[in-house]
């Protein structure tokens, strides 16, 4: 604290101190005002401390507006637990001389939150993925800080804004002074408030989508602001399109709009399954609701129709196209399911069975339908022209929740997730499962012009 700043808030402090009130934080994170830039909406953030916990919620004169400092009520602050208000991307976690050991997470949309003063080096570190709830430190007092607490902001586009939990304001708003900004909030100083903490290990599904090239050494770049908790993707023409899905919505974007991210209309379904083919110039879109699957046509404004197909996992589902006839593959039971519009979407079992309800994927390869599975950590395959046989192709220790296939110049790749990190086994190598440096927990495939591309969560 220097300067102007150190001056108009020294007699304040005084004021306050002599009143007997707790002084904390004396001056933290350094947030410059930025123009809006249509930020998506307002995660649902939950209290950064442990579930049940209640907290006293204070500012002060000179603070800034909308910044809050957080004490324990039922002990003493120090050394407890600091968790992420909401999932998101790390983009700093660090050292600061206002902030001390603070971390910000960046949440999508154009939010992020601030969390400083940490006791400690934060053990998260830029650029991981964090869940709700997840701990990224303790309480401390480094920094410009007076006494162990947590200051805490969230900002919108970059500014500053009232922080809600849970979908209730905090109340948190104006510091009382025109002199310290960017922002200025009128009124008195905003009264202290107790809040107790919803954040019970819920996980948010809803993750920042990343591209990676195989033509660019797999760099991960964000797709604009599109977040999701499933994606799925395919090429028509020139066009890459994704297809993601946010808190039960179906979104679709487009390389050729500059990933504009559009609601479908479709709207209910299951966060954790999606899957897309192309049929004729037609869009398929194919979801689970309530353990039956639907299907919605670019051609029919995105109705989402019953198929009839029922009691599938709500986490696994695949999709191809053969001769003009389109192929759902479910699991159902444990157990991989065909349904063929051909034939009134009847649902037989395949007989591949003992497999994991939360990945599924399949291609068609020369006429030749072609199932992936994954079976106690390993990748199986079944092929129809082999009677559905699920032979392990030998790749193994990866995720029961990620796997995506592709057909790439008559060759097939396998991509699934094992230690966070996105691995690429071919068919031609020996299914030799290859790290591909991408991070995630979720992955769809597609190719474009010789490139192999992958979206990640």
């Amino acid at each position: 604290m220097t300067g102007l700043l150190a001056r108009v808030l020294a007699p304040a402090r005084r004021a306050l101190a002599g009143a007997g009130v707790a002084l904390l934080a004396v001056g933290a994170i350094a947030v410059v005002a930025a123009p809006a830039e249509a930020a998506g909406p307002r995660p649902n953030f939950q209290m950064p401390f442990p579930c049940g916990e209640t907290w006293r919620l204070a500012t002060y004169y000179g603070h800034d507006d909308y910044d809050i400092d957080m004490t324990f009520t039922g002990g003493a602050s120090s050394g407890r637990p600091i968790l992420a208000s909401y999932a998101g991307t790390v983009t700093f976690a660090g050292w600061t001389n206002g902030g001390g050991w603070y971390v910000v997470v960046d949440h999508g949309g154009g939010w992020r939150t601030s969390y400083a003063h940490m006791i400690e080096s934060p053990p998260v570190r830029a650029g991981q993925w964090v869940s709700t709830g997840q701990q990224l430190g303790r309480v401390g007092s480094t920094g410009n800080s007076t006494g162990p607490h947590l200051h805490y902001e969230q900002t919108r586009d970059g500014v500053k804004t009232e922080a809600y939990f849970n979908g209730v304001p905090s109340g948190i708003t104006s510091d009382g002074s025109p002199s310290t900004g960017p922002l200025y909030v009128s009124g008195p100083v905003s009264p202290a408030r107790n809040m107790t903490s919803q954040n019970c290990g819920q996980v948010s599904s809803n993750r920042q989508v990343y591209e990676s090239g195989s033509h660019s050494g797999w760099q991960m770049l964000p797709v604009n602001s599109i977040t999701g908790s499933a994606t799925a993707s395919m090429v028509m023409g020139t066009n890459k399109l994704l297809y993601t899905v946010n808190d039960g919505r179906v979104y679709e974007a487009s390389s050729d709009t500059g990933w504009r991210n559009l609601w479908t209309g479709i709207s209910g379904v299951s966060n954790d399954a999606l899957a897309v083919i192309n049929v004729d110039g037609v869009k398929y879109i194919y979801t689970v609701v309530g353990g039956m699957v639907h299907e919605a046509a670019s051609n029919n404004g995105w109705r989402n129709l019953n198929t009839g197909i029922s009691g599938v996992s709500a986490n696994a589902l695949a999709a191809i196209s053969l001769n003009g006839v389109k192929i759902v593959y479910t699991v159902v039971g444990g157990s991989v399911h065909e349904a063929a519009s051909n034939n009134g979407w009847r649902n037989l079992n395949s007989g591949i069975s003992g497999v994991s309800a939360n990945a599924l994927a399949a291609i068609n390869l020369d006429g030749v339908k072609i199932v992936y599975t994954v079976v106690g950590g390993s990748v199986h395959e079944a092929a129809s022209n082999a009677g559905w046989r699920n032979l392990n192709t030998g790749i193994s220790g990866v995720s029961n929740d990620a796997l995506a296939v592709i057909n790439f110049n008559g060759v097939k790749h396998i991509y699934t997730v094992a230690g966070g990190m996105v691995h690429e086994a071919a068919s031609n190598n020996g299914w030799r499962n290859l790290n591909s440096g991408v991070r995630g927990t979720g992955v769809s495939a597609t190719s474009l012009n010789g490139v192999k591309i992958l979206y990640t969560i």
